[in-house]
Parts: structure tokens; sequence; C-alpha cells
């Protein structure tokens, strides 16, 4: 008997150690949790205080502890990681901000001022080579605030992506939700980075999961609408980005007449008076999204301006068969149309001013054959032989080729004139 019990126990024992075993596990994890959580909301409260770089130090070790435990594309690590690259992507902000107020108070000539102190100095190798490691210092310095700045943006990106691909992974309403956020801020990491092409992409996709899940007066939409509208400026799609400034002004207008239903209901008590305080940030953004409207419809009427200009140029400036549009061929005007209101690919980060740019280039390359027409060089090869025969030098071939010449740029220029009239 005692050895049966022995053996029961031992048996037991050994049943019980790899219980032992996960339920130690359960709570560590649980235990990286609740640190992990107590490190994102330090990080939230530096954010709120607007001190970035400490939320960024905190909200990485959050990520480094869960990732360790979870994984990099675990559940648990998607809020440490969108915290973390919208800190990254603020970040990246101020230092672009510091940078360009650095480059614009740099007064002008202060080099040119020093190197007459220098020039009448005994010591002048001496000098020299301190400038030059005083030059390679700061060079270092400029080439490091570089590489930190990208760093950052890069780092954002990567933080909002994994974060993305968390909540796309999920099917409830909230996940969804913070997936379109995700999208929000990689498509200003794109803004600021200056490849518009696919912070709009990015933007978009975000807007049709708003769409999809929040209520038309959602301030959130109004965001969306504008920060698509905006990119749109960048590329020159100026008509969509009208529809888009005006679809942020409705969802505004709508939240502003449900907020004036909740404070009409809630008059004479004080319950109402975080939406009063929303009224009035709303009825402050209102003239700023108008005044963009009409920056945008200025912009579209200078497009267009040129583009009649240059219309104009390619009309009068040609007479080729590939402008003609008897013959079944495109004319300028359409083909600039084409030109101007093509969507911009992903490779492309191109504005409008260098579609223009494309268009001349090709003008250009269609005039090549008028130019070196072959009726041109038989003229030019009967003229010459008739000057060897006569005896005349090549002044006088070349001179009467010149007359010839002069005739044909009158003609051009007269017929240029009745098309212009």
């Amino acid at each position: 008997m005692p050895e049966g019990t022995s053996a029961s126990s031992s048996a037991e024992s050994m049943e019980e150690k790899p219980c032992s075993s996960t339920a130690a596990a359960a709570d560590g994890s649980n235990d990286v949790m609740e640190e992990a959580k107590k490190l994102i909301g330090t990080g939230n409260r530096h954010v709120v205080m607007g001190d970035y770089a400490s939320a960024v130090s905190v909200f990485q070790d959050a990520c480094s502890m869960l990732a360790a435990v979870y994984g990099e594309t675990a559940y648990e690590c998607g809020e440490a990681f969108f915290r973390c690259g919208s800190s990254l992507l603020e970040l990246a902000r101020m230092d672009n901000g510091v940078l360009g107020n650095a480059l614009e108070d740099a007064p002008e000539g202060s080099d040119e001022e020093e190197q007459p102190q220098n020039s009448g100095a005994d010591n002048a190798d001496d000098d020299d080579e301190d400038d030059d490691d005083d030059d390679d210092d700061d060079n270092k310095g400029e080439k490091n605030g570089e590489e930190e700045e990208v760093g950052n943006l890069q780092l954002a990106w990567e933080m909002l992506e994994l974060a993305k691909i968390i909540y796309q992974k999920q099917d409830n309403k909230d996940d969804q939700l913070m997936a379109a956020q995700a999208l929000l801020k990689l498509g200003e990491v794109g803004a600021e980075s200056g490849n518009y092409s696919q912070a709009l992409e990015d933007f978009q996709t975000c807007l049709a999961l708003q769409l999809k899940y929040l209520p038309p007066h959602s301030r959130l939409l109004a965001e969306t609408h504008y920060n698509v509208a905006t990119t749109l400026c960048y590329v020159g799609q100026y008509n969509q980005a009208i529809q888009h400034y005006n679809s942020s002004i409705k969802v505004i207008e709508t939240r502003l007449a449900m907020l004036q239903e909740v404070i009409d209901a809630a008059e004479g008590t004080d319950g109402a008076a975080d939406e009063k305080v929303e009224v009035g940030e709303l009825k402050q953004l209102l003239p700023d999204i108008r005044e963009k409207v009409e920056d945008a419809k200025e912009s579209q009427r200078t497009a267009r301006a040129a583009s009649q200009a240059i219309e104009q140029t390619l009309g009068g400036a040609s007479t080729s068969s590939a402008f003609l549009c008897e013959n079944g061929g495109p004319s300028s005007s359409s083909a600039f149309a084409a030109a101007s209101q093509s969507p911009v690919k992903a490779s492309e980060g191109a504005s409008s001013s260098k579609a223009a740019a494309d268009i001349s280039h090709l003008v250009r390359k269609k005039r090549k054959p008028e130019e070196d027409s072959p009726v041109e060089d038989t003229d030019a090869k009967q003229a010459k032989r008739e000057a060897t025969v006569n005896g005349s030098g090549d002044s006088n071939a070349s001179n009467g080729t010149g007359v010839q010449g002069e005739k044909t740029k009158e003609s051009d220029k007269s017929a240029s004139v009745k098309s212009s009239a």
C-alpha cells in the first residue's frame, strides 16, 4: 500500500508540473500586458503634453515587450504600434519645422564676411585647416540630422503598417475603424515625405472604411475628405479636390445641425457644455475650408489658362499632319486634355507642370521630321549643283537658299496669324 500511494502521488505531481508551468506562463504574459498598458498610458500623457520624444521612447518599450511575448503581428501589439507610429510622425514633423525655421533664419553672406577676417592672419594655413574641420563637423551634423529625420518617417511607416495589418485581420467594427485610422496616418506619412500618389491611395482606402462604418456627421469623415482634397491639389486634380472639400463642408454642416439639436434639447442645463465647445470649433473650421475651395478654383483657372496658351502656341507653330484633325489625327488640345486629366500613377509624384513639360517635349519631337524633310534636302542639293556648274561661290548658294527660307518663314507667319485670328 505505501508503494502504491507513493507511485500515485508521484504521478499526480508529474501531471501537475505542466499545469503549473502553463499557469506561470499565463501569469507572466498577464504581467507583461499590464506593464505594457501602463507604458501606453504614460506615453499618452506625454502626447497630451506635446513631448513626443518621450512618448516615442515609452511606446517603443511597450512594443518591444509585447512583440517579445506575443509576436510582432499579434493583436495585442496593435495599439502600441499605432501609438508609436503616430508619435514618430509628429516627431518627424517637429524636426522638419525646426530645420525649416533654421534655414529661414540663417543670415545671408555670413561666409563672405568671415573670409576677409581670416585672410590677413599670420597662420592662414592653420585657420584653413580649422575651418575645414569645422565644415566637416557641420556636414556630419547635417547628415546625422537628415538620417534621423528620414529614420523617424521610416519607423513611423513601419509601425503604422504593422498596426494596419493587425487591425485589418479583424472583422468587427471597432478594429476596422482602427485600421482606417492607421491608413489615415500612413497617408500623412506619405504626404510628409512627398509621395503624394501613395498618400492619396491610403487616404482613399481610409475613406472607404469610414464611409462604411461611421455616421454621416462624424468629424473623422470631414478630416479624411479634407486630406484627400489637399493631396489631389498637390497632383493637380482640382475638380476632384473641390468635390472632396465640399464633402468635408457638408459633413461639418450636418454635424453642426445635430449638435444644435442636442443643445436645444438641453437648454437651461449644463449637459451640453461639450457640444457648445465643439460647435465653436467647427464654425471656425468652415471659413478655412471654404477658402481652400476658392484656392482650388483659382488654381484650376490658372491651369486652364496655361493649357489654352499652350494649345494656341502649338497650333500656330506647326502644320504637321500629327496636329491636323481633318485627317482623323489627334489635335494638340485633345492631347493636352488627355495628359492633364490622366490619373497620377503610383510610381510618379508628378505635378501638372511636369505634364505640360512632357507635352512640349513631344511636340518638339514631332517637329523634327518637318525641319529635316527630304524636300528641303533635295532643294539644297540642287542649289549646290547649280552653284558648282555656274562656278559661283558657296556664299551665293547660301544666299539663294536663305532668301527661299525667309519667304517660307514669312508665309508660315502669315498662316499662323490667320489661324490665330
